[in-house]
């Protein structure tokens, strides 16, 4: 069967190959429950992604000599999806290497209590995915240490590598012209006829509801995203990621993603990441008064502590929603109540009552 996506069980048993697996086939142990948490993460990209397209991509041609690989996501009725960069290297290293296994920012998304993220219109939701790599032109070498700095130092303070959050690191103004080449790769239709993108929407079902037709089911795994149809039947995924084809065939170029359940960052990262996604979904980072400051660092320190504002508006508005539920709520919902409750008491103390 001719796909772009398909799908191992999350945990690969010893360290024998799995065959890929349709990823719209319901699988109920693997489903991600409503009320649960997840995360989605990059683990390999093949080799193949750049020598198949490099000269797709211009290669070393207008100084496009460093090779990146987008994100963009989309949550419920996001309309303008996140950005985020995931691989950023300079072609002479991309081109002396077996494989791409060691990922600089492997972190997709992180969702915290599924559902509580989407929109209630039942058409929205979803997780859309969509990744696009492609060489790009970022001056000489001192340049491109400017923006890997930059992006490395967006990572650690909140979680991910947001490319618009740049602006406010230290070093954003000497890092600022190379990101904005990156997202204008990304995002302008003069440039799309050199990038190679796929993309891809789960969505949440349960057990006793199948998904629609056409609808992948949300659940755990890692999925080969490729870059071209392929017949999935003749592939199979070892155990750190790679594809190989049973009938001795070039495989299509292609990267891996795994969903696993619970969270991979610390709270306080995804507070702060939770901030950043708030800014850039909704195109507020160029009007948002916290921008008017000069100093970087009290940016980054005012971003977080509007992530626990966020967070803290959205799990009372998400407890008393499941409480309300009584005893309908799954036991997922339940259990989600019970962290909840917990978390709040801590925050809010006695003006907190369950």
């Amino acid at each position: 069967m001719s796909r772009k996506i398909g799908r191992v069980p999350i945990a690969i048993s010893g360290f024998e190959p799995s065959r890929l697996l349709d990823p719209y086939i319901l699988d109920e142990p693997a489903l991600i429950e409503p009320a649960e948490d997840f995360t989605v993460s990059i683990n390999y990209i093949s080799h193949q992604l750049f020598t198949k397209y490099r000269d797709h991509y211009l290669a070393r041609q207008f100084d496009n000599d460093y090779f990146a690989l987008l994100s963009q996501i989309g949550i419920g009725d996001v309309k303008k999806p996140i950005i985020k960069v995931h691989y950023l290297e300079h072609l002479d290293v991309v081109e002396a290497k077996q494989n791409l296994e060691t990922i600089w920012a492997e972190n997709v998304i992180i969702v915290e209590d599924f559902l509580k993220n989407f929109s209630k219109n039942q058409e929205y939701e979803r997780i859309y995915l969509s990744f696009s790599a492609f060489c790009q032109g970022l001056g000489d070498r001192s340049n491109f240490l400017d923006v890997f700095s930059a992006l490395n130092v967006v990572a650690s303070l909140v979680g991910a590598a947001f490319p618009s959050l740049v602006p406010f690191t230290a070093l954003g103004t000497r890092a600022i012209e190379g990101v904005n080449n990156l997202i204008k790769t990304v995002l302008l239709p003069e440039f799309q006829s050199q990038v190679k993108t796929v993309d891809f929407a789960f969505y949440p079902t349960t057990k006793d509801e199948a998904a629609n037709k056409g609808e992948a089911p949300l659940q755990t795994g890692a999925y080969a995203f490729f870059f071209e149809e392929v017949e999935l039947e003749n592939l199979e995924m070892d155990i750190d990621g790679s594809i190989h084809s049973l009938n001795g065939e070039d495989v299509i170029p292609y990267i891996v993603i795994n969903i696993k359940k619970e969270k991979d960052l610390a709270p306080g990262s995804i507070e702060a990441g939770l901030a950043a996604e708030v800014l850039e979904t909704y195109g507020q980072l160029s009007n948002y008064p916290l921008t008017a400051k000069n100093a970087k660092g009290d940016y980054f320190r005012a971003l977080t502590e509007l992530g626990k504002t966020i967070r803290l508006a959205s799990d009372v508005e998400r407890y008393f929603d499941l409480k309300s539920k009584g005893a309908s709520a799954t036991i997922a919902e339940a259990e989600r109540m019970e962290i909840l409750a917990q978390r709040l008491q801590e925050v809010l103390g006695t003006d907190f009552v369950p």
